[in-house]
């Protein structure tokens, strides 16, 4: 056995001294005096005792013609109390072999607890790491220590190689301290002080004990960490920390798992973002913790927001490492925390992306750990905690006020039916809400066996968008290019060909179809293909968004007038058998305080005349459709108005300069709705019934004449056309004639006169 203590000075001081080999009788005591290692390798076990095992020179390891070996160490004395303590080994383990590592620890006076066995744990490990981290054990009371501990490896084979551990490590740590009650009082009195934080409409932010008051404030700058990178956060990720369920109190173990974090794997600080005990209350991990980048889930710590379970929450019946439910108490602050941040980032907890830049395919926006790389790599957050993941999807939808407009039907219902044949079923739960199946394709028609068939309870006939979920689960196979779902519909069957490959982690749409209600509509796939052999092929769970639609409006057109009172008004729907209720709304203002009508149908209706009791310069109108969901969508707004009143109109000036033949005729008109658009000018001699075309449908208010006859009078008469085209009648007798024409000298300005 070697002894060993650091000196936690800085990060490097930690990789030098775990880089060396320690040497036997070294000690040296660290300046915090809350740290230690003990290091055990090859002749390091010879105190020992057990069956079946021996120890070379590469490590401990199993004697030949045996199939299970047992090696216990003596009990040995921690070198500094302690009530934490983290395994860490480095063995060789062949396919087809066996190792476990069990740890118990004690009081000073010998009150032992049960044996724990010690898992890897994979948040506190980085991609490639030589050695394992076990999980940290903490003991029963973590506001007192303990001071003793003995620990038990078992070996077993079933061929010819051999498991050898070469190395054990255990970290001891003291970070007995201030009470979660403590901190969480200390944490009110500071919020207290602060000035109210400005209305920002969001979801408020629950109160978190902060770096400031469970590290800075007795730790002091050993907990300052410079190297913060930040990145937008998508994605929810829920750990736990493996740790052991009676712990008496939470903040006790979040400076253990920040001791360990920090300094043993040399990450700088806490690995998580947040942490939640039993009781509910909640800690800043890695300092400033909102949008910083954790060390929590390999490739997806970019983009994520870590929360981890205090405690460990696997199966009841996890052979030599069962968890427990998440207590309310732990989910409602989870929900609380989750709730804000998926707010604050307009993070759908019912969806699922790929916006996470490290990893190139989708994953759910609120998810386990375990989800991150299919399920294969770790059990995290445990099968009781991963279980409660569409409980905290809801609970956090509930609170922000997001509804899910989806109808699922699950590969577990009675809607779903499948062939009597081989499945295979997502590692770990792999799948939505924690269930898959899959096989792997086929092109030859005589080898294809698996089908499965949905059955979606469809509430009311109608047009739906229908999505397929397609796993990401590690199979160690790509998936299919040319997945065959037919969809059998009001319209008949349909055939939809979607590569799988290209929608790993993701939603798939199959596109939209009209469904009768009830469960006569079926979606099929099956594992025949035409693309590829031998890939997978996921029959998951699939989704309906009713697609309610809107009114689409048709006329009158927008920003147009009409010159009759009896106005006809049309519209259409973009799903009519969804529709169960219209409404036309007629104002006088866009806001449609003032209505004019609010003409109501409990049906579909298209189309509606009305007369109204006057001209209006400006009216609005829209149509609110009812959908057999109970919904009603607004359709868009458009603006028109009334105008039957024709305009009025005169030629009022006629004039002719000296020596000059020609009369510049000169009219004018008044239009108080729609305005005029244009003018009819009309000459004639007098003495003469008919009248003559001056000027036709110009929007000019002057003009050169020159007389046919210089010897006669010549009568001029308007007509105005307004927008609507209401024209004016003309005047019988005309306006004013050429008699009447004013002599301007050339000295003389005229006004200018608008076109």
């Amino acid at each position: 056995m070697k002894w060993k203590f650091y000196l936690f000075v800085g990060i490097f001081c930690l990789f030098f001294a775990y880089a060396q080999r320690p040497v036997r009788g070294e000690t040296a005591v660290s300046e915090a005096g809350d740290v230690a290692d003990l290091w055990f390798e090859a002749a390091d076990f010879t105190a020992g005792s057990g069956e079946g095992y021996q120890i070379e020179a590469a490590g401990l390891t199993m004697v030949a013609g045996v199939e299970t070996a047992v090696y216990t160490s003596p009990i040995l004395t921690a070198p500094i109390p302690f009530n934490a303590v983290v395994p860490r080994w480095l063995a060789d383990v062949p396919e087809g072999t066996e190792l476990e590592i069990m740890l118990r620890t004690a009081t000073k006076d010998g009150d032992w607890t049960p044996w724990h066995h010690s898992h890897p744990q994979d948040d506190w490990m980085l991609p490639g790491q030589p050695d394992i981290v076990g999980d940290m054990i903490v003991v029963p009371d973590t506001t007192s220590t303990h001071h003793r501990i003995q620990f038990s490896i078992s070996f077993s084979h079933s061929g010819d190689a051999m498991p050898t551990l070469q190395q054990l490590r255990l970290t001891f740590i003291d970070s007995t301290g201030p009470t979660a009650t403590e901190l969480a009082a200390q944490q009110q009195a500071i919020d207290a002080q602060l000035p109210p934080a400005q209305p920002d409409n969001g979801y408020p932010k629950p109160m978190v004990i902060s770096r400031e008051v469970w590290c800075f404030a007795y730790y002091g700058s050993e907990c300052y960490y410079s190297d913060i990178d930040y990145y937008p956060v998508t994605h929810l990720i829920v750990h736990h920390t493996v740790s052991a369920n009676d712990y008496t109190d939470g903040a006790a173990v979040v400076r253990a798992i920040w001791r360990y974090h920090n300094y043993t794997n040399g990450w700088g600080d806490i690995g998580y973002n947040y942490l939640v005990d039993l009781d509910g209350n909640l800690y800043e991990g890695h300092l400033v913790g909102d949008n910083a980048v954790g060390t929590h889930a390999s490739g997806a710590n970019r983009g994520s927001m870590a929360l981890s379970f205090i405690g460990t929450f696997n199966a009841s019946d996890y052979p030599g490492l069962p968890g427990i439910a998440p207590p309310p108490e732990l989910l409602a602050s989870a929900a609380e925390l989750l709730a804000w941040k998926a707010d604050q980032r307009d993070i759908n907890v019912f969806e699922a992306s790929d916006a996470l830049p490290d990893i190139p395919w989708g994953l759910p926006n609120l998810m386990g750990h375990r989800d991150v790389y299919g399920g294969t790599r770790t059990e995290c957050p445990g099968d009781q905690a991963y279980a409660m993941l569409p409980w905290l999807r809801q609970a956090v939808a509930e609170r922000i006020g997001l509804t899910d407009p989806h109808l699922y039907t699950d590969e577990m219902s009675n809607n779903f039916t499948k062939s009597n044949a081989n499945w295979y079923e997502g590692e770990r739960g792999c799948g939505h809400n924690g269930h898959s199946y899959y096989t792997w394709s086929t092109t030859n028609p005589g080898d294809s066996t698996n089908w499965g068939e949905w059955r979606p309870e469809v509430p009311a006939t109608g047009r739906y968008e229908i999505e397929v979920y397609i796993p990401y689960c590690d199979t160690g196979a790509s998936e299919t290019n040319g997945a065959r779902y037919t969809v059998q519909g009001m319209n008949g069957t349909s055939t939809v060909v979607l590569s799988q490959d290209n929608h790993v982690g993701l939603w798939a749409s199959l596109g939209e179809f009209d469904l009768t209600a009830g469960t006569g509509n079926v979606i099929r796939l099956s594992d025949l293909t035409t693309t590829d052999e031998g890939r997978g092929v996921w029959f998951d769970a699939i989704r309906l968004r009713p697609v309610e639609g809107v009114a689409l409006l048709a006329q009158p057109a927008a920003d147009s007038w009409l010159g009759n009172l009896t106005v006809n008004f049309a519209w259409s729907f973009t799903n009519p058998l969804i529709v169960t209720g219209t409404r036309l709304q007629v104002a006088t203002d866009e806001n449609f305080n003032n209505l004019v009508v609010n003409q109501e149908w409990a049906t579909a209706v298209t189309n509606h005349t009305y007369t109204f009791g006057q001209q209006y310069a400006n009216l609005y109108w829209r149509v609110i459709m009812t959908s057999s969901l109970g919904n009603n969508i607004t359709s868009a707004v458009r603006h028109f108005g009334l105008d039957v009143t024709a305009p009025d109109s005169a030629v009022y000036l006629i004039y002719q300069y000296p020596g000059d033949d020609t009369y510049y005729i000169v009219w004018h008109g008044s239009d108080t709705l729609s305005g005029i658009a244009h003018y009819i000018i009309e000459y004639r001699a007098a003495g003469d019934a008919s009248w003559t075309s001056f000027r036709s449908n110009t929007s000019s208010t002057t003009a050169p004449f020159t007389p046919p006859n210089p010897d006669k009078v010549y009568w001029f008469r308007s007509q105005a056309i307004d927008q609507v085209g209401n024209i004016e009648p003309p005047n019988p007798n005309g306006d004013t004639n050429t008699s009447e024409a004013i002599l301007f000298s050339h000295v003389i300005m005229l006004p200018v006169i608008s076109h």
